[in-house]
């Protein structure tokens, strides 16, 4: 059992998206439980302060990591193109502006990255804030299409009901 269990981790580990995820769960997890037990101080110290500054670096390792997704979200957003066209209009539309954002996000942070790093002479606040607000708008997109998705199911299997059972059974 407890084999299996590691085989699974490292099989996991071994991935750069199972990487991604472990390390991005180990990031929020620190983040949360050294918010948790630092409460309303300025500054954290002790157990509180070493999972906080364990996020940030974390977080930093990440940032790094994502300097290399460029041309798999390249890849992917021509690929995807303008979406199949047997997909509903609105949800192209939205994914394709999802896409969009994506694209223009890894820049973005790149730039801010290499601006904190002293490469680029630039303030790296406004390019954060852009990337931050590239990737929020992202997750709204996402959330729409995901919404207009769910609708569209929902009234596939009313009509379906309407079709194979008697009103008086669902209602």
């Amino acid at each position: 059992m407890a084999a299996g269990a590691l085989g699974g981790l490292v099989a996991v580990l071994e991935t750069y998206r199972g990487r991604d995820r472990v390390v991005r769960a180990l990031c929020y997890g620190c983040q949360l439980a050294g918010g948790a037990l630092a409460g309303p101080q300025a500054s954290p110290s002790g157990l509180a302060g070493g999972l906080l500054a364990v996020s940030a670096q974390l977080n930093a390792c990440r940032t790094a990591l994502r300097l290399f997704d460029d041309f798999a979200m390249l890849s992917y957003s021509c690929s995807y193109g303008l979406g199949p066209e047997d997909e509903d209009g609105l949800v192209r539309g939205l994914s394709v502006l999802c896409n969009l954002a994506n694209q223009l996000y890894y820049p973005c942070e790149h730039v801010a990255w290499a601006a904190d790093a002293g490469v680029v002479r630039l303030g790296s606040q406004k390019w954060w804030t852009l990337s931050t607000a590239l990737w929020a708008f992202s997750l709204l997109l996402g959330i729409l299409r995901s919404l207009r998705i769910l609708f569209q199911l929902r009234r596939k299997l009313r009509q379906h009901r309407r079709y194979y059972f008697p009103p008086w059974l669902y209602s």
